[in-house]
């Protein structure tokens, strides 16, 4: 996986929290790391290693497939977004 698809991990990360109503103190609670951890992988700052995204995952109580899917969608949103930007700019 390419550094410009582990952008989208943060996103993911802070979006599958939100929606189990999570704050980022308890989430690192569960995983067992320090919440400022937490904070940097939603924004970017850091990159998880993939025994983390096994953490993760089962904090979040979704599988690992479900963040790496996430992330691939938003991958290429975000390649859609570029491509209509760059288009508008040529025409």
């Amino acid at each position: 996986m390419g550094k410009n698809r582990l952008c989208t991990f943060g996103p993911v990360l802070r979006r599958l929290r939100h929606e189990k109503n999570l704050t980022q103190d308890k989430l690192s609670e569960v995983v067992g790391v320090a919440s400022p951890y937490i904070s940097m992988l939603e924004s970017g700052h850091n990159y998880p290693n993939l025994n983390m995204i096994f953490k993760l995952a089962d904090a979040l109580e979704v599988p690992a497939s479900t963040i790496i899917a996430e992330m691939e969608k938003e991958g290429q949103q975000q390649l859609t977004l570029i491509a209509e930007q760059n288009h508008k700019t040529l025409s």
